[in-house]
């Protein structure tokens, strides 16, 4: 099978099984038959992300050069490359020191102890998905694009990107108009509400 369609096919299968299991619909089917055991969901779900991902990631990184070249950014556009990879890091690494990665883990749901609080300040305030946005122009500001390469950070970011709309949709139930209000105010990807209010000054 050709490796492009054994990457996709691999994919796709993660995403569909990972998505699946992150509906409302599927977790309360788990919390009506685990019962108390359901607090153990978001870290059981986290864990299996890694052997779910592995075989697509593995098809990946080993036959990346096995594919026909996209293209190769020439020497002198590298630090520019550089720089706003540095930035994706940047705001990737603000952004995931902002939440309770015991929370996001799944290990503070186990002890009853979790917080359910909208962060809208630091990285959040400058777009609505920081940790999307980072991985994102992580991926697409590659030096060198095999096709697998391409077709790998096409199907990732057309993944996180349905992710966060699948998010949008979730957040005003649970967190009303201080959750309206926030998308009016932050942009969603591309921080351009920011921008506007750091040129008017209205930032601090």
């Amino acid at each position: 099978m050709n490796v492009i369609v054994t990457f996709a096919v691999y994919f796709l299968f993660f995403a569909v099984i990972h998505s699946l299991l992150a509906t409302d619909r599927i977790k309360d089917i788990a919390k009506n038959q685990l019962g108390e055991g359901f607090k153990y969901y978001r870290l059981v779900y986290n864990i299996l992300s890694f052997p779910l991902f592995a075989p697509a990631f593995l098809i990946w990184v080993n036959n990346t050069t096995s594919t026909p070249p996209v293209y190769s950014v020439p020497q002198w556009l590298y630090p520019f490359i550089i720089l706003i990879r540095l930035a994706a890091i940047g705001l990737f690494i603000y952004a995931a020191l902002q939440l309770d990665l015991l929370e996001f883990a799944g290990i503070r749901q186990i002890y009853g102890k979790t917080r359910n609080v909208l962060i809208t300040k630091g990285a959040y305030g400058i777009v609505r998905h920081p940790l999307y946005t980072g991985a994102i122009i992580l991926l697409l500001t590659k030096a060198e694009m095999s096709q697998l390469d391409l077709i790998a950070v096409l199907f990732i970011s057309i993944y996180f990107i349905t992710g966060a709309y699948i998010e949008e949709r979730r957040m005003p139930a649970i967190f009303g108009e201080e959750y309206r209000k926030y998308q009016k105010n932050v942009s969603m990807f591309i921080p351009v509400k920011w921008i506007v209010k750091l040129r008017s000054g209205v930032l601090k």
